[in-house]
């Protein structure tokens, strides 16, 4: 099962190929328009144009795609670096002298609060990634939970430079996953993909009326093209929301942040 869904793109273009074969040679081959077959009205040498250009177009947002896609595979890196700096905070803490007279800085810090917060923060962020809703209402007070372990640090005397590096990842995850939240419900504009779906028509269309010299010609360009452009579209679609997991083909990496999430259960706080 696994070995489809990383070639979902693949296979439903060969079989939209292999479609367009089939109501080319086995419809239109039998339908005409006054004496004239359906599947030769139009000379391929009279429409290359178009292809050119419709290689032009799709190539063109091919590339605005790929610059947010690029961007979004550096996030879940920086949100694990940032997991891991507060993390290291948490282990200065526990080091450095602290501060003040009341009875909350004279005892021990709870490293089993911590650690369960700590957790339930990573926990939490690789399941909204995860998720296909992508609800700001999670995330966000998700994020801000992090300040309860500046705060529990706060009351209880514990070195201001902890504190200060606690809080500064925080707002830089928090930055890192507006970046993630607002490409994933972004979408690209309805206009372009109108016009994506128009040239996508528009070419099989046109491949069902074209006349080629040989049968071999017929199969083999065809096929190719139609497999080229359905193959651009699926990409373009699936580049457009690099954090839908639910396509395993072209998704952001998220080993970074599910081996923090390793090395945090096996060696944090134990």
């Amino acid at each position: 099962m696994r070995f489809f869904t990383k070639r979902a793109i693949v296979i439903k273009s060969i079989i939209a190929g292999i479609v367009i074969l089939i109501i080319k040679n086995f419809v239109f081959k039998n339908l005409s328009i006054y004496g004239q077959d359906f599947h030769d009205l139009i000379e391929l040498s009279d429409i290359t144009i178009i292809f050119t250009g419709a290689f032009f177009v799709f190539g063109l947002l091919l590339a605005a795609t790929m610059s947010d896609f690029k961007e979004s595979e550096k996030i879940p890196g920086e949100v694990a670096a940032n997991l891991e700096a507060i993390k290291d905070w948490i282990y200065l803490a526990f080091k450095a002298p602290r501060t003040g007279t009341s009875d909350l800085c004279k005892e021990e810090l709870n490293s089993a609060f911590l650690r369960e917060e700590l957790l339930f923060i990573t926990d939490g962020i690789i399941s909204w990634i995860y998720s296909k809703a992508k609800d700001s209402n999670v995330i966000f007070p998700l994020i801000r939970h992090s300040n309860e372990i500046a705060y529990y640090f706060a009351e209880r005397g514990v070195d201001k430079e902890a504190i200060k590096g606690i809080q500064e990842n925080t707002n830089a995850m928090r930055k890192q996953l507006t970046r993630a939240y607002s490409i994933s419900r972004n979408n690209f504009i309805k206009p372009a993909y109108t016009l994506l779906q128009s040239i996508l028509f528009i070419v099989m269309a046109l491949l069902l009326i074209t006349k080629f010299k040989t049968t071999a010609a017929d199969y083999f360009v065809t096929f190719s093209i139609t497999f080229l452009f359905c193959y651009l579209y699926l990409l373009i679609v699936g580049l457009d929301d690099p954090f839908d997991i639910s396509n395993d083909e072209i998704d952001v990496d998220l080993k970074t942040l599910d081996r923090f999430k390793q090395r945090l259960i096996s060696d944090f706080l134990v």
